[in-house]
C-alpha cells in the first residue's frame, strides 16, 4: 500500500516543492487563511479568501499543481461577495497528508466529501482545472445536492481521450533529465495565459519542482460514460483550450454539449492547458451570477 500513498521522493525533494510552493502562493491576495481538515484519507489544507452569503466557490487545481495555480483568479471569484476555499489534493504535492491509498473515483468523491463536510459546507459551486476539473464533473453527477454548480476547464480524458503526442511528449521530456528540455516542453503545454512574467515562472518552476520531486498518490484521470454526463443536473460551464495539447478540445466540446443537460460550453482561441486569465475571469463570474439569478427567479 506505501507505493499508492503520494510522497516526495525524499528531504531535499520537500524542501525544494514547499519553498516552490510557498513562492508562488506569496501571489494570491490577502488576507489569506489556511484551515487542516482531517479525512480518512489525510490531513487536507485548504486557503481561503473572502466572505459574503453567496454560496461559496471551491477550487479544485490540476495534477502536480496547488492551490497556487488560483492565485490570478481569486479577487475575479470573490469579488461577487463570496467565500472562495482552493483545496490542496491529497496525493499531490503540498501542504496536504496522505495517510490511505486513494485507488478509483469512489475513493476521490469520498476525500472531497470529507473535506467538504469538515468546512461546514452545504453546497457549493464546484470549480476543477485539469485533473481537478474532472474531480469536479463527476462530483457533480454524483452529489447534486452538494454542487451548485460545476466549472471546468481542459479536464483531461473526462470528455476526449489524451493525445497520444502529449504522452509521448511528457514521458521523453522527463525521462531526458534536462531542465532546458523539460522547461519548453511545459512553457508550451500551459501555453500563454495572461498571468504576469513573474507570477507565470512561480508557477512553472513549481510544477517542476513538484514533477521532479514527488510521486503522486492518485488514480489516472478516466474517461466519464455518458450515463455520467447526462447525470450532471448542475448548470456547467465547460472551458476549453482551442490549442490544447492533451485533447481535441472540439471533440471534447461536442460531447460536452450533447450528454449535459444544462451546459454552456466555449473553445477558447489560441488558448493551451493553462487557464486563460482575463476569460476565466470573464465568463466565470458571470455564469456564477446568470446561476444564482436563475435560481431566485425559478
Amino acid at each position: 500500500m506505501a507505493a499508492h500513498i503520494g510522497r516526495f521522493t525524499d528531504d531535499a525533494a520537500r524542501a525544494r516543492v514547499l519553498a516552490a510552493y510557498d513562492r508562488a502562493m506569496a501571489y494570491w491576495p490577502e488576507p489569506r487563511e489556511e484551515l487542516d481538515v482531517p479525512t480518512g484519507f489525510g490531513r487536507t489544507r485548504v486557503h481561503t479568501y473572502g466572505a459574503g452569503d453567496r454560496t461559496p466557490v471551491v477550487l479544485l487545481h490540476g495534477q502536480s499543481a496547488t492551490p497556487a495555480e488560483w492565485a490570478p483568479h481569486i479577487v475575479a471569484l470573490a469579488g461577487q461577495g463570496r467565500r472562495v476555499l482552493a483545496v490542496d489534493r491529497v496525493g499531490d504535492p503540498g501542504y496536504s497528508t496522505q495517510v490511505r491509498r486513494i485507488g478509483d473515483a469512489d475513493d476521490t468523491a469520498a476525500w472531497l466529501e470529507e473535506t467538504l463536510t469538515g468546512l461546514g459546507l452545504e453546497q457549493v459551486h464546484l470549480i476543477g482545472h485539469s485533473y481537478g476539473g474532472g474531480v469536479a464533473l463527476r462530483h457533480a453527477a454524483r452529489k447534486p445536492e452538494r454542487v451548485a454548480s460545476v466549472t471546468v476547464y481542459d479536464p483531461p480524458r473526462a470528455l476526449a481521450p489524451l493525445r497520444p503526442g502529449f504522452l509521448l511528449g511528457s514521458v521523453a521530456a522527463f525521462m531526458s533529465g534536462s531542465e532546458s528540455l523539460q522547461r519548453r516542453w511545459f512553457a508550451g503545454l500551459i501555453g500563454e495565459t495572461g498571468a504576469p512574467a513573474e507570477e507565470a515562472e512561480a508557477q512553472l518552476r513549481l510544477s517542476l519542482e513538484a514533477i521532479r520531486g514527488f510521486r503522486v498518490g492518485l488514480p489516472q484521470p478516466q474517461r466519464m460514460s455518458d450515463e455520467e454526463l447526462r447525470s450532471v443536473a448542475a448548470p456547467a460551464l465547460v472551458l476549453l483550450g482551442g490549442a490544447d495539447r492533451v485533447m481535441d478540445s472540439l471533440r471534447a466540446e461536442a460531447r460536452a454539449r450533447r450528454l449535459i443537460p444544462n451546459v454552456r460550453t466555449e473553445v477558447v482561441p489560441g488558448a493551451g492547458h493553462g487557464i486563460p486569465v482575463s476569460t476565466f475571469n470573464t465568463r466565470v463570474p458571470e455564469f456564477l451570477h446568470d446561476t444564482e439569478e436563475s435560481r431566485r427567479s425559478g
